[in-house]
């Protein structure tokens, strides 16, 4: 059964993709401004992705790295359970949607594999209040100003179930 996801200060928080530019910014400002939250980040260093992003939370008690791949459910689970994690930030993806056409595997590892891994793990472990999934505009496309809407940009992302 899945927690009611109502009221939740989060306490624990998995942050999946985070040597990237977004989720890293977003890590370091969350180890900044909540000491007291546990900033687990997790990534798996690919080309998308630098330490260097990191580095100004290292040296921080509430914060810790572990390198890992999404797919890897025995992985995520491990984690959620060890870790108490109660909040999941899945920000992993790769950029330059252009390299989807021509490398869909990773595309698809992260986006439409990984997705599930972590979704799944939430429901096995039931301790999870809060899951958001945080991309760009190469996933999304750009904002149409005029009505507010988004188009799809990557093939991997047409389908309303995986990406919205």
């Amino acid at each position: 059964m899945v927690p009611d996801m109502g009221s939740h200060t989060p306490k624990n928080i998995l942050i999946v993709g985070a040597a990237g530019f977004i989720a890293s910014n977003v890590a370091n400002k969350l180890v900044r401004s909540y000491p007291d939250y546990k900033m687990v980040v997790f990534d798996e260093l690919d080309y998308c992705s630098n330490m260097k992003n990191l580095i100004p939370s290292k040296p921080s008690p509430n914060f810790k790295f572990v390198k890992g791949d999404i797919g890897s459910a025995d992985l995520v689970n491990y984690l959620l359970i060890t870790e108490t994690i109660d909040t999941i930030m899945h920000c992993a993806t790769q950029t330059h949607v252009d390299n989807s056409f021509g490398n869909s595997f990773e595309f698809t590892k992260n986006i439409i594999y990984g997705t599930p891994v972590l979704l799944e793990a939430r429901k096995v472990t039931g301790q999870i209040r809060k899951f958001s999934q945080v991309s760009t505009d190469e996933v999304y496309g750009e904002t149409d100003e005029d009505n507010n809407s988004s188009r799809v940009v990557s093939k991997f992302c047409s389908t309303p179930n995986i990406c919205l």
